[in-house]
């Protein structure tokens, strides 16, 4: 007894084992285009962000003026400092590096994407007067029971980059 199959001419049996086996073969390579297009897109975004950060970093002049004071060793912090201009530019400073190392910490930059502001952002976290400050913000947020500071995450980001 013959297949229903068996009973078509053999260019259609061909047929309907090509076409699926075809349409097999460009699923496949459609999902790796997929796949290496979305690779693509997620290591641009974290281009992005790194560069709108390095961008804000630039071009803020509060920011600028902060990173200059710590990088000529003109930052002192003591008594005066809270309260002060010189205080307000400093965190806007450290805010910035620290949205940085809070999108590190949730998954969304590597050690690696932040390669291009390392030299900032160590020069300003490893400064022995910002040391100070931090160790103080820390200090404060535990007693007031507020949980972690983002500028925690900041030192730790700063402790993974390479030295």
């Amino acid at each position: 007894m013959q297949t229903s199959l068996q009973t078509l001419p053999l260019w259609a049996q061909l047929a309907l084992l090509i076409v699926p086996a075809a349409s097999a073969i460009f699923a496949a390579v459609g999902l790796l285009l997929t796949f290496y297009q979305s690779r693509r897109t997620n290591v641009q975004t974290r281009a992005t962000l790194v560069a709108e950060c390095l961008k804000g970093f630039a071009e803020d002049q509060d920011i600028q003026r902060a990173f200059y004071a710590i990088e000529y060793s003109k930052f002192k912090y003591d008594e005066e400092f809270h309260g002060s201009e010189y205080e307000r530019e400093i965190d806007k400073l450290l805010r910035h590096f620290s949205n940085i190392a809070l999108a590190w910490q949730a998954g969304l930059l590597s050690t690696r994407d932040v390669r291009p502001i390392q030299y900032y952002v160590l020069r300003v976290v490893r400064n022995a007067e910002i040391q100070k400050y931090l160790k103080f913000i820390a200090n404060w947020s535990k007693q007031q029971k507020l949980g972690e500071h983002p500028y925690a995450v900041l030192s730790q980001l700063s402790e993974k980059l390479p030295k």
